[in-house]
């Protein structure tokens, strides 16, 4: 009996054991190269996290176990999904305010709303491949708001530190009046426990350093169960976290009301524009301290992808932490794995160890949020931008003072508002319309006119600097005002330094060519860039106007020079 076999089984089966052979080679040598590198990361990174996700949950206003969920969810999404191969996601600092106005605004079914929204946002964004867009917001607008966002959870911090229970706020100043009402609840023993966390978080990793076996050793941790053992034995009385419940979160629905998707809309894209900020600006710092390259669009979808399912296991939006990141980094993370164990035992240590939470001190937590807080306020950033510009500087407090006494989507909102003022009188600044009499007779175009007599005595040349748009057109009325009004039969504008026109830009260079031809003077357009020209072509009536010869073009001035002269019959 003759069997038939199918042409194609001898490039299938050795090609499908190559691939085998290649996962297998590959697994083997992810476990000889980097798993232990990355499990000593991963490990370090969530004793890191631990305080940290728990601090956040409870400056947003959320149950301390939120902040885990955060954490171990979003730890394993995104580590997976995105494009910065040491990004650690998170709660974060600068997430806590807006998570806060959002969840005082339209209670935790608007939140979770908002954050999954924030997430659909994200995954556009990706789509779209709008990552590299992020770097065109300015930096005092950058700065401001992430200034302005510590500032915030400084003062929301201060009750904490002082043992005082105040419900939180929305507005900053809001917990100052509460402050100051209650000053006389101030406890002793619970500012000490602060201040002692601050001291210690900055000074015991030199001294850990020193020591070869605890080299590597978190000193937040140290702090925290330094707090805890005080608690347990002492009896303190101050406000703790409370127990956080064991196991696993339970899957909830979000309510898709047609009505609260429109409530919440400014706040989930603020959500989603601040989280984006975030974790592009951390993975360019991975980026420079690994001398690798991440993908932008890759990693917003991933945070994205995160964001949308947190909201369906209790989660609160998330972002990637630059702190979090940077000690995954410098304790020797290899790739994206180690994000997925610091996940990991974070999910071990909820599972088995919640109950612990129950002697966390709430001031401890504070030292944390305090010393992330002050952190966040970039003075030297601050002084830079102070130096350089006026307008910047501006922008900058503007911005920063918006942040901390109105709420984020309006401080966001006036920033880029004000950003945009900012780039439009600085556009407008560039702008200039030059005379050939400011260069240089003896060279270049001007030989040439001061060489023949018809050319000197009836040609005007003008070199126009600067985008032909909209914002521009009060100062361009100026110049040609000021220099374009003459008798001269023959007008030539130089535009090889123009770089765009917009329709507004059109419609006045139109206005000015009919000016001229009531004036018996032609004009001659030179050295037009291509993305200039190709909107000059779209403009029916300019074209009109070149067609009738009332305008002429030519690729060089000296072309436009040379036909003059033989037009003058000269």
């Amino acid at each position: 009996m003759v069997i038939a076999l199918n042409p194609f089984d001898e490039q299938l089966m050795p090609r499908a054991e190559q691939d085998n052979m290649d996962v297998r080679t590959g697994i083997s040598g992810y476990f000889k190269e980097s798993f232990l590198s990355d499990l000593k990361a991963g490990f370090i990174t969530a004793i890191v996290a631990l305080p940290l996700a728990i601090a956040f949950a409870i400056a947003s206003g959320v149950e301390p176990v939120m902040g885990l969920y955060t954490a171990v969810i979003a730890g394993i999404l995104v580590s997976a999904t995105g494009g910065s191969r040491y990004s650690i996601t998170g709660p974060t600092g600068a997430m806590t305010v807006i998570i806060l106005s959002t969840l005082n605004s339209y209670g935790i079914e608007g939140l979770l709303l908002a954050g999954f929204l924030a997430g659909i946002f994200q995954i556009l964004f990706g789509l779209f491949k709008l990552g590299k867009v992020v770097k065109y917001i300015p930096l005092p607008v950058i700065s401001g708001f992430t200034s302005g966002i510590g500032a915030i959870i400084l003062i929301g911090q201060i009750p904490n530190a002082l043992g005082m229970v105040i419900p939180a706020k929305e507005y900053a100043w809001e917990t100052v009046v509460a402050i100051i009402e209650n000053i006389s609840a101030a406890n002793t023993t619970a500012l000490l426990i602060c201040v002692a966390t601050i001291v210690l978080l900055l000074y015991l990793p030199g001294i850990l350093s020193k020591v070869k076996y605890l080299n590597s050793l978190p000193a937040s941790i140290v702090a925290l169960i330094l707090s805890v053992l005080a608690i347990y034995y002492m009896k303190i009385d101050i406000p703790l976290v409370g127990s956080i419940p064991t196991g696993l979160p339970s899957i909830q629905m979000i309510d898709l009301n047609p009505q609260l998707v429109l409530t919440v809309l400014p706040a989930a894209l603020t959500i989603a524009l601040l989280g984006t900020i975030e974790a592009l600006l951390c993975a360019v710092v991975c980026d420079g301290m690994t001398n690798t390259k991440h993908d932008s669009n890759r990693e917003l979808m991933g945070q994205g992808l995160g964001n949308i399912v947190l909201p369906f296991f209790s989660g609160i939006p998330c972002t990637a932490a630059i702190a979090r990141s940077a000690v995954n980094i410098r304790e020797g993370a290899k790739t994206q794995v180690s994000g997925i164990i610091h996940a990991l035992i974070l999910f071990t240590i909820l599972l088995f160890f919640g109950p612990i939470a129950a002697f966390i001190p709430k001031a401890y937590l504070a030292g944390v949020l305090i010393l992330v807080s002050v952190r966040m306020i970039n003075i030297t950033e601050f002084k830079t931008i102070m130096h350089i510009s006026k307008m910047d500087t501006t922008v900058l407090i503007a911005t920063f003072v918006l942040t901390v006494l109105t709420d984020l989507v309006f401080a966001v909102q006036m920033g880029m508002f004000l950003a945009i003022i900012l780039l439009f009188i600085r556009l407008t600044n560039v702008i200039d319309i030059q005379t050939m009499e400011n260069y240089d007779k003896s060279t270049g175009i001007n030989a040439t006119i001061f060489s023949h007599p018809y050319l000197e005595k009836n040609v005007s040349v003008y070199t126009l600097n600067g985008p032909f748009f909209f914002g521009a057109m009060n100062v361009f009325e100026s110049k040609i005002n000021e220099h374009i009004n003459i008798s001269r039969p023959h007008i030539i504008l130089r535009m090889r330094y123009v770089p765009f026109i917009d329709t507004t830009g059109l419609e006045r260079l139109r206005s000015f060519i009919s000016m001229a031809k009531k004036k018996n003077q032609r004009v001659y357009l030179t050295s037009i860039q291509p993305e200039v020209m190709r909107r000059m072509k779209n403009d029916e009536d300019l074209m009109e106007l070149i067609e009738k010869q009332h305008v002429h073009i030519f690729e060089h001035t000296q072309d436009a020079l040379e036909y003059v002269k033989e037009q003058s019959g000269n």
